[in-house]
């Protein structure tokens, strides 16, 4: 069943792009019809219409994460940060969009919510995703070995990662958030 047809569309303007761009509740990003004039080959300038249409999102990055192109010669802006900032507003210092089920190319503002590194990367392993190359089980081995006064380039060999993941484990750089009992403490 198509979810477009479930949940009405609302459509606004993208912030910095007022009549030019606007983005959806459900995801999506459009161009409005605008006029644009151009030199001719004649060297007359013309006036003509650019008829609005809904932008295809291009791959941004290997997460599966989406972006659009808003006018000619700009960079990608992924999908998922015009949505927030169109409908929740701007993003807070420090903070990331966060994809609540995980699907990184599910751009639904039901979807999106403005949240902190660690809620980012605890959504990712409650989903039972990786954030990093490590697992959580691997972090979990990792801490119980480190109680157990093990060299950190042992505790690599034994777990199977970089030693400098050990060390990152041990002075919690990284799964700060995860106990030996693999409980996530936010």
């Amino acid at each position: 069943m198509d979810t477009l047809a479930i949940e009405k569309e609302l459509w606004k303007d993208i912030p910095g792009y007022e009549g030019r761009y606007q983005a959806s509740n459900v995801g999506r990003i459009r161009s409005l019809d605008r006029y644009v004039t151009q030199i001719g080959r004649t060297g007359k300038p013309f006036t003509r219409l650019l008829k609005g249409k809904i932008l295809k999102p291009g791959r941004y990055n290997q997460d599966g994460r989406v972006s659009v192109v808003l006018g000619h010669g700009a960079n990608g802006s992924p999908v998922h940060h015009l949505i927030a900032l169109t409908f929740l507003g701007d993003r807070p210092k420090g903070y990331d969009v966060r994809h609540l089920d995980g699907n990184p190319q599910n751009n639904k503002l039901s979807n999106l919510a403005y949240g902190t590194r660690t809620q980012n990367i605890l959504d990712v392993y409650r989903q039972g995703k990786k954030w990093r190359k490590t697992s959580i089980e691997q972090a979990i081995k990792i801490k119980h070995l480190l109680k157990h006064n093990i060299k950190c380039s042992e505790i690599a060999k034994i777990v199977n990662v970089k030693t400098s993941v050990v060390y990152d484990i041990k002075e919690n750089k990284i799964f700060w958030w995860l106990n030996k009992e693999g409980v996530m403490n936010e």
